[in-house]
């Protein structure tokens, strides 16, 4: 069990990819909606009339991009997380193991693990 908990580094930089790429699509997916939203004509008349109908292309362009990219970070931080927790139950597993191994070896009645199936008379 103690090397799985060496694995904290891997534990914050998993859960630092998974906020980053939520945060990306959240960001994106505001920003998307500014532009396209009819309400902020502040924001839109202050743009040069010549790139205004350049908008709805490229919100529609960057949220998906953003989602593409801050999908594939959030899996990778989640699939990182998923490797840190199998790695701790095999660890955990493979300790029991050797446990029952060493147990096995003092034991001066070795029996086949069928044995504990058959009846006892």
């Amino acid at each position: 069990m103690a090397a799985a908990r060496r694995y904290r580094l891997v534990a914050a930089w998993a859960i630092g990819q998974v906020v980053a790429g939520s945060l990306l699509i959240f960001v994106a997916a505001l920003a998307a909606f500014a532009v396209l939203s009819p309400w902020p004509a502040d924001i839109v008349s202050r743009v040069p009339v010549e790139w205004r109908s350049r908008f709805a292309p490229a919100a529609i362009a960057a949220i998906s991009l953003a989602v593409i990219l801050g999908g594939a970070i959030v899996l990778s931080g989640l699939m990182l997380l998923l490797l840190r927790d199998v790695h701790r139950h095999v660890a955990r597993l493979e300790a029991r193991e050797g446990r029952r191994g060493r147990e096995l070896r003092r034991s001066p009645d070795r029996r086949d693990p069928t044995s504990r199936l058959l009846p006892r008379r």
